[in-house]
């Protein structure tokens, strides 16, 4: 190669570089808006104020292991955190999607709705608070009863699933 094909070569190189280095693209989350003493958490079971039995224990238990999954933050009893997420479960419902020629509902949609706070326990104030994060799931109709509640009751997994990991991106992004 030529002294002019090297120049060539380097020229392409740096504008490639400039061009990938300046396209704009930006993480849009904060990476931590948590005070820095902030370590380790408590989430006590959630409040249902829902007629659903039992969906408190599902959504924290998903909570719970979400935080561990994430690794930020400890989770740890009460008296040992630094912070207390607390919950209240205030609405449940299931939405008909589809139906069969004669009206029956082929397919559900499971929706819940909760009130999130993250209080810091230190310091004695809200650090953060969202008075409306919804997760849905769907699940379909059986002429098995059986089959049908285990349907429901995974659609419930599924959408608490979900509902945690929103929930912890939440906290660490500030949204």
């Amino acid at each position: 190669m030529n002294k002019r094909s090297d120049k060539i070569i380097i020229v392409f190189w740096a504008i490639l570089f400039l061009i990938i280095s300046s396209c704009g693209y930006r993480f849009s989350g904060r990476a931590n808006e948590l005070p820095l003493h902030i370590k380790a958490v408590a989430i006590p079971i959630f409040v249902n104020s829902t007629q659903e039995p039992l969906i408190e224990s599902v959504i924290t238990n998903k909570v719970i292991q979400e935080f561990i999954g994430d690794g930020r933050l400890k989770v740890v009893d009460s008296s040992k955190a630094d912070a207390v997420l607390k919950g209240r479960i205030y609405a449940f419902s299931l939405a008909p999607l589809s139906f069969d020629r004669g009206d029956n509902v082929l397919e559900y949609r499971v929706v819940i709705q909760c009130e999130l706070v993250l209080e810091d326990v230190k310091e004695n104030k809200i650090i953060w608070k969202e008075p409306a994060l919804t997760q849905s799931a769907d699940y379909k109709v059986s002429s098995d009863i059986s089959a049908t509640r285990t349907a429901k009751e995974k659609a419930i997994e599924e959408a608490s699933k979900r509902f945690a990991s929103d929930l912890v991106a939440r906290v660490f992004e500030g949204f």
